[in-house]
Parts: C-alpha cells; sequence; structure tokens
C-alpha cells in the first residue's frame, strides 16, 4: 500500500475547468474542432504520465506564480487521479477519431461524457475515475496499489 501524499486540488481544478471550456468551445465551433479535443485528449494523457511539460500542469504553474491563485495541497493519493485522466484522454482519443470519420454522434457523445464527469469533479468534488480505481483495488486488481484515503 502507497503511503498516502498531499494533491493539490487546485491543480486539478484548473484541470478540470480547461477540459471543460476547451471541449466546450469545440462543440460550439463544430465539425473542424477535432484539433481542440485531440489537444485535451494529449493534455490529459501527458497529465496522466505525471510529466512536468504536461500542457495543463505548465498552465497551473504560471497561474500559480502569477499568484491568481494560491495552492490547496490536500492528503490524497494521485494514482487515482492520473488514472481519471487516462481515462479522459481515452474516451477524448476516441472522440476523435470518430470526429475525423464523421462519426459526429459518437463524437460528441464522448466528449460530453468527458465534460459531465468533469463537471462532477469540479463543481461536486466526486471523481467517478478515482471511485472506479478504488473499486478495482478493492478487488485485487494488480496495477491499482492505492487504498481510499480514510475519512
Amino acid at each position: 500500500m502507497a503511503v498516502q501524499t498531499k494533491v493539490d486540488q487546485n491543480g486539478l481544478k484548473t484541470g478540470q475547468a480547461l477540459t471543460i471550456l476547451i471541449l466546450l468551445v469545440a462543440f460550439l465551433i463544430g465539425k473542424p474542432a477535432w484539433a481542440l479535443v485531440a489537444f485535451v485528449a494529449v493534455a490529459q494523457l501527458l497529465g496522466a504520465l505525471n510529466l512536468p511539460f504536461a500542457p495543463y500542469r505548465v498552465f497551473y504553474l504560471l497561474i500559480k506564480q502569477a499568484g491568481w491563485i494560491k495552492p490547496n495541497p490536500q492528503p490524497d493519493h494521485a494514482q487515482p487521479h492520473r488514472f481519471a485522466m487516462l481515462v479522459g484522454a481515452l474516451f477524448n482519443g476516441g472522440a476523435t477519431v470518430a470526429l475525423l470519420m464523421g462519426n459526429m454522434v459518437l463524437g460528441w457523445s464522448l466528449v460530453w461524457v468527458v465534460i459531465a464527469l468533469a463537471n462532477l469533479n469540479f463543481w461536486v468534488n466526486f471523481c467517478l475515475g478515482c471511485w472506479v480505481y478504488y473499486q478495482l483495488n478493492r478487488l485485487g486488481v494488480p496495477g491499482f496499489g492505492v487504498s481510499a484515503p480514510a475519512n
């Protein structure tokens, strides 16, 4: 079992807000907006991989350094959040492919699932991807090594 660490909740909120805003703009633009959906997929994938140059991380560091937002570290595990970002990246990657192939219904449906779940996390503080991660941990699935934090 991994030792519980602190996760900057404002960093997570920034990524959720960017996901919501960019995907909403993409939807409003319509068919040629597949590139924005692809950007979000790549940003989420790089965040899931915990890379220092992940676009959402870089943006958060810039606004934090400018003093526009303050860190909010809370006891939490990073792994479930990275899993949730990976799932979002897969949905947005699938949406990108669907949009490029002309399947607008599937593409925009996948985008709206991500928008809905990002909103749920942003406004209600419920991360469905984290919940799934913890359920897989409870079932003993390899690779899901941390348990839900004690309340």
